[in-house]
């Protein structure tokens, strides 16, 4: 029964498609090959016209270099994958109903004058680098609410459990990974009950970010509890790029009046009762006030882009919220593939945090694989004399991604970036704090996949008290970590070349 289980399970039956699709094209090719001469023509003119097409867009160096290797070495096969994996875009009905639920929260989140003005004054000069999210992520940031910030993902966890058991009026959950054990349990637990007193639930998770972590029935065995669950973007074994865009957003909203979001998914591992990896550390951050809107709305986006539905977006956006005077300002925003955002908003939120630093800029991240913009930021920040600290993970999750991750630490070292690897197990924060003046916590990596692949989300914090905790936080998560230096750190030949060669194809991925 459990070979039969495995054999008819997901995961294998759409890994026998992929193999047939594959098979039908070298099949196809093997038969063109008898028209040898008219395939190769054809097959070169189209490379041609592709490879001038892509010069001549407006993408970074970064994402044109590799395809126009692959399209010079191996035409047919180069177009090929360009055609499928390159530019995939999402059907029109699905970008009108993007295009009117935008509008329609862009309307219920517009600030009124005299807040603005207010906000403006608060921010000083700050208010360039707010004002850059304000205008491409369309979330405006927030004064007065409370900021809870949680360190590791145990306390994460018994907080939300204790806020979700207050619920009175809905629940949305958003997440990349759920997987059964001990932490979901406690979780839907309350979700079944919430449900039954007559509360509002809704689940959205990303259906390969849980593949075999989830029975299949998953969906369908909470929906009859009266939860709405949906999974995000269904994974189809068909040959298609947009499969690469991924929710990887952690999100849960209760009754608009408490968020939260930050790095930890819903799985034992997050919350130390998987030691698989050693130690996992995580953050995340409580929201209370009407910063919570913000998350409530990219909450809304996606749920409503996903299952074809239409909320009643004034209900959950113009509830009234409780204030927490100088507390500081928050925003919350998201990020995403083209062309559901037009900028690429968490790397250059990134980059104007690095830029502005003057003392010092911490940060963590569980995936080191930079760009040329972020790599010469961090880079000029340290020779301008600021203290740049990056904290990656000793024990990873996947070691071709600590090789590459790896690869980057010379450039860094000769700058003066000081690297640490977190000892006691494997870092998963994507948090920054420069300064003691503004933080990031969220769940957008330094990697292409986060950067430009993957839904994501954050919060940027300014002046907020939790910033202190951030940093104290930062430097104890230092205190235990290796130092990595010119002179201890080592990188074979074989090795390097490698990193080199997988470097320059990441973008693709």
């Amino acid at each position: 029964m459990k070979f039969l289980k495995r054999f008819f399970s997901k995961i294998f039956v759409s890994a026998l498609l992929f193999l047939l699709q594959l098979s039908l094209f070298f099949g196809a090719l093997f038969f063109l090959n008898e028209y040898f001469v008219v395939f190769q023509i054809l097959s070169g003119t189209l490379a041609v016209l592709v490879f001038f097409y892509v010069v001549t867009k407006k993408e970074p160096p970064e994402f044109k270099l590799p395809w126009l290797i692959l399209l010079f070495v191996f035409p047919f096969f180069g177009l090929f994958l360009y055609l499928l994996f390159a530019n995939p875009k999402i059907p029109k009905k699905q970008g009108k109903r993007l295009q009117a639920i935008t509008k329609r929260t862009r309307e219920c989140l517009t600030l009124q004058k005299t807040e603005s003005e207010k906000t403006q004054a608060y921010l000083g000069s700050f208010s360039g680098v707010t004002g850059y999210l304000d205008n491409t992520s369309y979330l405006h940031g927030h004064l007065n609410n409370r900021i809870s910030y949680f360190s590791v993902g145990e306390d994460f966890w018994q907080d939300l459990l204790s806020e979700l058991a207050k619920a009175e009026k809905f629940i949305f959950m958003e997440y990349f990974i759920i997987a059964n054990g001990t932490m979901w349990d406690s979780i839907h637990k309350i979700l079944q009950e919430k449900a039954a007193q007559g509360v509002e639930v809704r689940v959205l998770y990303d259906d390969i970010g849980s593949v075999g972590l989830l029975e299949g029935s998953f969906c369908k065995k909470l929906q009859k509890e009266g939860i709405q669950c949906h999974n995000f973007n269904p994974f189809r074994p068909v040959l298609s790029g947009i499969f690469n865009n991924r929710d990887h957003r952690k999100i849960t909203v209760i009754d608009g009046k408490v968020g939260y979001t930050g790095g930890i998914n819903l799985g034992d591992e997050y919350v130390n009762l998987d030691h698989r990896l050693g130690h996992w550390k995580d953050t995340a951050i409580k929201i209370e006030g009407s910063a919570v809107r913000n998350l409530c709305a990219m909450f809304l986006h996606l749920y409503d882009m996903n299952c074809n539905t239409v909320s009643d977006y004034e209900r959950y956006l113009l509830a009234p919220c409780e204030t927490f005077a100088e507390e500081g300002y928050v925003q919350p925003f998201g990020d995403g593939p083209k062309p559901y955002y037009s900028e690429q908003i968490g790397e250059n939120n990134y980059l104007h945090l690095i830029y502005r630093a003057e003392r010092y800029v911490y940060i963590t991240t569980p995936y080191l694989i930079l760009d040329y913009n972020l790599l010469s930021a961090l880079r000029n920040a340290a020779l301008r004399g600021v203290d740049v600290r990056i904290v990656t993970p000793h024990i990873p999750d996947k070691k071709l991604i600590l090789n590459m991750t790896r690869s980057n630490y010379p450039h860094l070292l000769q700058a003066g970036v000081k690297i640490y690897e977190y000892t006691p197990g494997f870092i998963h924060a994507k948090s920054l704090v420069a300064d003691d003046e503004y933080a990031f916590v969220g769940t957008i990596n330094f990697d292409y996949r986060s950067l430009v692949h993957h839904y994501e989300c954050g919060a940027l914090l300014y002046k907020t008290p939790c910033i202190r905790e951030i940093k104290a936080d930062m430097d104890k998560t230092i205190a235990v970590s290796q130092e990595i230096t010119q002179e201890n750190f080592h990188l074979s030949r074989f090795a390097r070349m490698i990193n080199a060669i997988m470097n320059l194809f990441t973008p693709m991925l």
